[in-house]
């Protein structure tokens, strides 16, 4: 099973927004999934803990809190200051797949 979704990136990006896909593999106490857009595609672990949420990307070297996954401004701020080596379009493609996936309530 998959979702589509649409990614949003700023007036300055050409294209401005692009599709994502969204493709479900476990979902166990926290969802696995890949997400892919624009060419990437990331390998991701979402899930709860004690104190909160987080995302773990691992081929990517990526491990991060987050916030809610409908949370789209705290999340690339995060993910962008986290990993400032995160293109802007790659962070977008997975924060706005997080908001696709609070829409479905996954987590």
């Amino acid at each position: 099973m998959g979702l589509s979704y649409k990614c949003h990136g700023t007036k300055y990006m050409n294209p401005s927004s692009w599709n994502g896909e969204i493709t479900f593999l476990n979902r166990s106490t926290y969802i696995e999934v890949n997400i892919s857009a624009r060419g990437s595609t990331f390998h991701t672990l979402i899930g709860v803990h004690s104190y909160g949420k987080f995302l773990y990307v691992p081929n990517w070297g990526i491990g991060t809190e987050l916030a809610e996954l409908s949370d789209r401004f705290w999340n690339l701020e995060r993910l962008t200051t986290v990993y400032p080596d995160i293109s802007q379009v790659d962070a977008i493609s997975i924060v706005d797949a997080l908001v696709e996936l609070s829409k479905h309530d996954y987590t």
